[in-house]
């Protein structure tokens, strides 16, 4: 045999012997057992809705104790599916080391809006726009929106609100999407996040803001000036309010190009 063909051979065996190594070992590490798991939930900005032992409770009555379990017989590609099925997950991985531990990371949604609809129903919404169906006793402080707002099928089906051409839609579908949207300007404003805490519809569909403080209503306009409404009444807070005080008045409205119109409480009938 020449030298070339003898190199060939050993190449050959070479290669055989290191998939069998590769073989053996991943048998070897299939068999072994699961001897840790590390869970870890990333919040963001959002208060703590799921916990720990809540998902270790749904993954133990789906797919057993894990540790029981061979590494062998813990399937990834399933559990992350299962997680992300919960309407509170975001986005979930999955993966076991070699010394046996399996790792299982989730980002839990970031709710910014609270939805009582007139069925009774009510829902978060989330910075990405995902509505969340609230069953059991969760809560989170952010803006809470009620008044004439509801549900219809079609959302119902996608569970996912949006910001585009809200102009356009109708409906309940139009006021929950500039629900969504003023939610989102105003989670995102350091100012007005502290200031607002609830989005009122009326049966014109209008929508008034509630503040926190004060016993007044804030009224809003259409969703295409929404930026210079929302600067006009960060204005309002830091320099008028400041001077006048919020409790003189019973109405601010924002309506008006380049003017905010307060119209004061009458005296005679302030208790």
């Amino acid at each position: 045999m020449s030298k070339k063909g003898k190199k060939i051979l050993v190449s050959f065996f070479v290669i055989l012997f290191l998939i069998a190594l590769i073989i053996g070992s991943n048998i070897f590490i299939g068999n072994q057992d699961v001897q840790r798991v590390d869970m870890k939930i990333s919040y963001g900005k959002s208060d703590t809705i799921i916990l720990p032992q809540q998902i270790n409770s749904s993954l133990n009555n789906v797919f057993d104790n894990f540790l029981k379990l061979k590494r062998k017989e813990v399937d990834i590609r399933k559990i992350e599916a299962f997680l992300l099925s919960k309407p509170y997950v975001q986005k979930a991985q999955v993966y076991q080391t070699l010394k046996g531990v399996l790792n299982i990371e989730i980002t839990q949604r970031e709710p910014i809006l609270r939805i009582n609809t007139l069925k009774g129903l009510q829902y978060y919404v989330d910075n990405h726009g995902k509505i969340i169906p609230i069953t059991n006793f969760e809560s989170t402080d952010v803006i809470i929106a009620n008044g004439n707002v509801d549900i219809l099928a079609n959302v119902s089906k996608t569970l996912q609100l949006d910001t585009n051409n809200i102009e356009q839609k109708k409906g309940y579908d139009k006021t929950l999407s500039k629900l969504y949207l003023i939610a989102q300007k105003i989670s995102n404003d350091t100012i007005l996040n502290y200031q607002i805490d609830q989005l009122f519809v009326t049966n014109e569909k209008d929508i008034e803001l509630i503040p926190k403080i004060g016993n007044y209503i804030i009224r809003i306009g259409d969703v295409n000036e929404i930026d210079e409404e929302l600067t006009k009444l960060k204005y309002l807070y830091k320099e008028g309010f400041s001077r006048n005080g919020w409790d003189n008045y019973s109405i601010v409205d924002l309506r008006f190009r380049n003017q905010v119109v307060c119209t004061k409480k009458d005296v005679m009938n302030v208790q």
